[in-house]
C-alpha cells in the first residue's frame, strides 16, 4: 500500500488539499499560517485501491523550538512515504523556502509530485510552469479551495503506478478513546507515552494541538484509536474563528469515541474549564475515565501522600456529576500507570457495551422498592411501575444508560432517593464509568407540566 505525504511551506493549502483528497473535512484549514502542527493520517482510495494519506505541518528551517519540532515530525513522516506531494502556491511563484524544501526532498530519493495550488483562473496557469526548474517533472495545477483539478490529480497519482491492494483480513472493530482536557494538562505527552513514539507535537506552551488527531495503537492484541484533541480554552481566550472550530472538532471527537479520558492536572487542581469539559462528557453521555496527571509532582517530599490524597478528594468534590468515573493517577512524563489507564478504559468500554434487559431492570426496581420504599411526602409515596432503557437503536456502543421510568407522580421524587437508586444500580449491574440519564414520567406517559422531575432539574443545574 502506498503512502502519500503532503509537504510544503506554511499556508500553501496543504490541509485544504488533504480534505479534498479525503472527501471530507479532517484537517483544520484556515487562512492563518501554521494551523496544522501534528501529522494527520487518513486511509483513502485512489481508483478504488487503498492508500494512506498524511498531512504535515508547514515546513520551515528555523531555530525556534516550536517550528523545529514541527519540522522533525514532518521529516519522520517523509521518511515513511512512498510518494511526496510537494505543494506550491502557484500565485506567488517559487520562493527561496520552496527551493530549500525541494533540495531536502531530492535527498530522500522518493517519488515527488509537484502540485501548483491556488490556480483559480486560466491566466494564472502559466505560472505553474515555473515549478519545472525544481527538477521533479511536470507540475499539476489545481485549486484545492475551489475543487479545480482534483479529479485530474487523482488520475495522475494512479496512472502508470500500481496501487497494489492486498486482501484486507477481517478485523475486530477498533475502540476509539478520546483524550480530552484543557490546554497544557499533558494530553499529547500522554498519547506519545502510550504509543511509545513522538507522534504529536509536545511543547510547554498551551495549545500546540489544533486538530483532533487519530493515532492507531495495538495494545495487548487489541486495536485502539487514541484521539488527541485540542485543548479547550476558556471562552475569553478564544478567537471567534479558530478556537470555535477547534472546540467543535473536540466535541465531534467526543461524540464518536467509545470512551472519554478526561486528563486533569493533579498538581494545579480543578479549574472552571475542567468542570465545563466534564459537563460536556456527562451531557453527551460518553463513558469516562479520569486521568489524574502529574502525579509525580505530587509525590515530591514537600507534598507526599497528603498532597495526593487532597488531589484525589478534589476530583470527588469538584466534579460530583462524574462520580461514576474511575480515577487513575498517573504520570505521562514518567510513563507511570499507563497500562492501568488502558486496562480501565477497556473495562469501562466493555461494561458500557453490555445491554440490560427490560425484565432485569424492572425486577431490580421492584426489589429495591420492597427493601427500602421511597420516602413519603404529604402522605404520598413515589411508586415506580415500569422502567425501560431508552437509548436509541443507532446509539454508538458506549452510550449512557438512558432510563425512562413510569411512576405515579414524578413530583414525589426526592433527589436523595434518585442518588440512592443510582448507587444501587451500579452495585447490581456492570456500569463502571457509564453515565446514567434519568427521565421520570407519569404512568400514562405524560410528563408533569411537560418537564422532567424536580430532582432531575436540580441535578442538571448542579453540573456546569
Amino acid at each position: 500500500m502506498r503512502t502519500f505525504v503532503i509537504v510544503g511551506r506554511p499556508n500553501v493549502g496543504k490541509s485544504t488539499l488533504f480534505n479534498r483528497l479525503c472527501g471530507k473535512e479532517i484537517a483544520l484549514a484556515h487562512p492563518e499560517p501554521g494551523m496544522t502542527r501534528d501529522p494527520l493520517c487518513a486511509r483513502v482510495r485512489f481508483d478504488g485501491k487503498p492508500a494512506v494519506l498524511i498531512d504535515t505541518g508547514g515546513f520551515v528551517f528555523s531555530r525556534e523550538a516550536k517550528e523545529r519540532a514541527v519540522a522533525d515530525l514532518t521529516l519522520a513522516s517523509l521518511r515513511k512515504a512512498t510518494d511526496l506531494l510537494f505543494v506550491l502556491d502557484g500565485r506567488s511563484g517559487i520562493t527561496p523556502l520552496d527551493r530549500e524544501i525541494a533540495a531536502l526532498l531530492r535527498k530522500l530519493g522518493k517519488k515527488v509530485w509537484v502540485i501548483a495550488n491556488k490556480i483559480d483562473e486560466e491566466k494564472l496557469f502559466p505560472l505553474a510552469e515555473e515549478s519545472f526548474e525544481l527538477g521533479f517533472g511536470e507540475p499539476i495545477a489545481i485549486s484545492a479551495a475551489h475543487n479545480r483539478g482534483i479529479r485530474q490529480l487523482r488520475e495522475r497519482l494512479t496512472r502508470g503506478d500500481s496501487l497494489s491492494a492486498p486482501p484486507v483480513p477481517a478485523e475486530e472493530p477498533a475502540r476509539r478513546i478520546a483524550i480530552l482536557g484543557r490546554p497544557n494538562v499533558g494530553k499529547s505527552t500522554l498519547v506519545n507515552a502510550l504509543v511509545g513514539e513522538s507522534r504529536l507535537l509536545v511543547a510547554p506552551e498551551p495549545g500546540t494541538t489544533h486538530d483532533a488527531v487519530d493515532i492507531e495503537l495495538v495494545w495487548r492484541k487489541k486495536r485502539l484509536f487514541l484521539i488527541d484533541t485540542a485543548g479547550l480554552a476558556p471562552r475569553r481566550k478564544q478567537s471567534k474563528g479558530i478556537e470555535s472550530k477547534i472546540a467543535g472538532r473536540s466535541l465531534h471527537a467526543l461524540a464518536r469515541a467509545h470512551v472519554a479520558v478526561l486528563v486533569l492536572d493533579g498538581y494545579a487542581g480543578i479549574t472552571r474549564q475542567d468542570k465545563k469539559i466534564a459537563g460536556w462528557i456527562q451531557r453527551i453521555g460518553r463513558p469516562c475515565v479520569i486521568a489524574l496527571n502529574k502525579w509525580d509532582l505530587l509525590s515530591r517530599p514537600a507534598g507526599g501522600k497528603e498532597a495526593q490524597a487532597r488531589a484525589t478528594e478534589a476530583v470527588k468534590n469538584e466534579l460530583p456529576f462524574l462520580s461514576f468515573a474511575p480515577v487513575v493517577p498517573l504520570s505521562a512524563k514518567d510513563g507511570a500507570n499507563l497500562d492501568r489507564l488502558l486496562e480501565t478504559s477497556l473495562r469501562v468500554d466493555s461494561e458500557a457495551g453490555q445491554a440490560i434487559s427490560t425484565g432485569a431492570l424492572n425486577r431490580f426496581f421492584q426489589k429495591v422498592q420492597r427493601r427500602l420504599p421511597p420516602p413519603a411526602s404529604s402522605g404520598k409515596r413515589l411508586k415506580i411501575y415500569y422502567a425501560v432503557d431508552q437509548a436509541p437503536r443507532n446509539a454508538p456502543a458506549g452510550s449512557a444508560l438512558r432510563l425512562h421510568l413510569f411512576v405515579n407522580d414524578p413530583r414525589l421524587l426526592m433527589p436523595s432517593y434518585e442518588r440512592f437508586l443510582e448507587a444501587q444500580l451500579r452495585n447490581e449491574f456492570p456500569l463502571l464509568g457509564r453515565p446514567i440519564h434519568w427521565s421520570w414520567r407519569k404512568a400514562e406517559g405524560r410528563p408533569v407540566n411537560g418537564k422532567h422531575s424536580p430532582a432531575s432539574q436540580r441535578r442538571k443545574r448542579s453540573s456546569p
